[in-house]
């Protein structure tokens, strides 16, 4: 019984090694060989670069260095003030203001002047002819402006605050400024002090799309009794 137990002990601790595969030896990879290529179908796609559109080229401009004239309802008209500087006790100056209206019509000056700022000439002057082929003075008078109306004003003499005139279409309007400060102006109780003096001159008239106006001012320093 003792034998025949001990084979069966046997026989169950051996089962397992000989029910087991055995391991194959490893094969000798020979030098030589090389990995298998990649399959085309495992391989990343290349990528096709985008055509980058062309920018449109920008039209050259006609006149780069001119600006586009703005479209202007009111008259032209210089300078935008007027300046007669520093004058003492009894002296004058004259300053001239040019406007040129944008239709033809009735123009209205308001002029609050009289003691130190006084009006001294209107003058009406037409559009810009062609003079003669041979001018005297060479071709800067080849074109000139005719004088169409004058009206003179005595300076010291007030006049109305409000002047019309009727101008042609094209015309230029001139009209002429005196500043002279007194210490004790004609007819006059006060004494004028020294000091800056001003005005402002309003004027209007009919436009292209609708009537127009501006104001202009007159400016000066009066210094005074030497």
């Amino acid at each position: 019984m003792k034998t025949s137990t001990g084979k069966i002990v046997l026989v169950t601790l051996l089962w397992p090694l000989a029910a087991a595969p055995q391991a194959s030896a490893p094969s000798k990879v020979s030098p030589r060989a090389t990995s298998p290529a990649a399959s085309p179908q495992t391989a990343a796609p290349a990528i096709a670069p985008r055509p980058v559109p062309s920018p449109t080229p920008t039209p050259p401009k006609l006149n780069p260095g001119v600006a586009p004239a703005p479209i202007s309802s009111g008259p032209q008209y210089s300078p935008a003030q007027l300046d007669f500087g520093s004058l003492w006790d009894g002296e004058s100056a004259k300053r001239t203001l040019s406007l040129t209206t944008p239709a033809a019509g009735q123009i209205t000056l308001s002029f609050p002047g009289g003691g130190l700022f006084w009006l001294s000439e209107y003058r009406e002057m037409g559009p810009m002819t062609g003079g003669s082929k041979n001018p005297p003075m060479g071709p800067i008078n080849s074109f000139q402006r005719q004088l169409r109306s004058r009206t003179t004003y005595q300076v010291g003499t007030p006049v109305s605050p409000f002047l019309q005139w009727n101008v042609s279409a094209g015309s230029e309007v001139q009209i002429d400024v005196v500043f002279r400060p007194l210490s004790h102006p004609n007819g006059s109780v006060g004494v004028v002090e020294p000091g800056a003096k001003s005005i402002i001159m309003g004027l209007s008239g009919p436009g292209m799309v609708q009537p127009w106006s501006i104001h202009v001012t007159a400016r000066g320093m009066f210094n005074g009794s030497k």
